[in-house]
């Protein structure tokens, strides 16, 4: 598998941008972001004309990997 560049947003409950920017997948296709603690964040991956989105969170017991964001 081939990386790619994804164009990634999110935004947490305040509507503080944490990111807005491209970023390149690994070769395996998942990527690695790292977002603040205690937060509840929009997060959109946009690229190759699909996108997925989902809502996250930080708090302690959170998910640590999300695997289930497929572009679409």
């Amino acid at each position: 598998m081939s990386q790619i560049k994804l164009n990634v947003k999110a935004v947490d409950e305040a509507g503080n941008v944490l990111i807005d920017r491209p970023v390149a997948t690994l070769k395996n296709g998942f990527m690695e972001l790292w977002f603040p603690r205690h937060r509840t964040i929009n997060l959109t991956l946009e690229g190759r004309n699909r996108s997925a989105s989902a809502v996250i969170s930080t708090f302690d017991g959170s998910d640590t990997c999300i695997t289930t964001m497929q572009l679409k």
